[in-house]
């Protein structure tokens, strides 16, 4: 005899809805109206948002977010932001007093690190100066020991960007890392996490020892496509403007494969610019010196027949 599955009782239910994942809790909604209304049970939802991101489970982020509030915190967090940024609201953009940082490290699947931090952003000294954030220093206390044989390709990090005034959010990292490279000087490791939006790169950079046994620090820049440092106001109404836009929704992993390759596409570009740049500052100096050659013989003439 067959058995629908809405014939199961609704407590086995959502038990096995509660060992999905977001997106698949999502897609299961959309088959009928019993899962439908199981799957949005906001418990499942916080509990869900909870083990993917711990550092919401902070108490001071608990009370920006209502349990019934979830289920949209998760959409806008797990999904990227589009590269094209624009605001869906017609009202104009307003930029925040604060913001706050959910920052979550792990090595497959396991939590090595985990901090909530707050910044003002109201001051004219951080509108003005280079966007920057740092969530772990590499203060001897805060220094992060990675026990065991470490992937440094398989550490995957979530940075979410908080607004406590609207309670908005979204996540700029690329949750796998689009680079590893070595510091030229310090020959410490440099794991990269890069998000490209509307000509910027986010850059998340984690930085382990010579030996990748520890994680000295992790830190946030946004850049424009010369390597330079956008000042605090620009990068903050790019984030903004990605907090309110829209999403992109990929089968699982193309997000990250779409994410890095804006980044290989990025850096490229990078390049191209530095390599135009000395050319061209080159052609001056040929020109310059071509000048001043033609002005120094004209001299030497004028003087020897005079």
């Amino acid at each position: 005899m067959a058995v629908n599955i809405q014939d199961l009782h609704p407590d086995i239910l959502t038990c096995a809805l509660r060992r999905l994942d977001g997106p698949s809790l999502a897609a299961v909604g959309c088959t009928s109206l019993l899962l439908r209304s199981l799957s949005s049970d906001p418990s499942i939802w916080r509990d869900l948002c909870l083990s993917s991101w711990p550092s919401l489970g902070n108490p001071q982020l608990l009370s920006f977010f209502p349990t019934s509030q979830y289920q949209s915190l998760f959409s806008s967090i797990f999904p990227f932001p589009c590269h094209s940024t624009q605001s869906q609201s017609s009202k104009p953009l307003s930029l925040t007093r604060n913001l706050i940082s959910a920052v979550d490290l792990h090595h497959r699947g396991n939590l090595i690190f985990s901090k909530v931090m707050e910044v003002d952003t109201s001051s004219s000294w951080f509108l003005g100066s280079p966007f920057g954030v740092g969530a772990l220093e590499g203060q001897s206390s805060e220094l992060v020991s990675l026990i065991g044989e470490i992937s440094l390709s398989e550490l995957s990090l979530s940075w979410i960007l908080i607004d406590p005034e609207s309670k908005k959010a979204v996540n700029i990292s690329s949750r796998r890392p689009v680079a590893i490279d070595r510091h030229w000087y310090t020959g410490e490791t440099l794991v990269r996490y890069g998000m490209v939006i509307r000509d910027l790169l986010i850059s998340v950079v984690v930085t382990c020892g010579e030996d990748c046994g520890q994680v000295k620090e992790i830190s946030m820049t946004v850049e424009d496509e010369d390597g330079i440092g956008v000042c605090g106001k620009e990068s903050l109404e790019m984030l903004m403007e990605a907090m309110e836009g829209t999403r992109i929704w990929k089968s699982n992993g193309e997000e990250e494969l779409e994410a890095s390759r804006r980044y290989d596409e990025f850096i490229k570009r990078r390049r191209s610019r530095k390599e135009s740049k000395a050319r061209k500052e080159c052609l001056v100096d040929l020109c310059c010196t071509g000048v001043s050659a033609v002005v120094f013989v004209s001299i030497f003439m004028l003087v020897a027949f005079k």
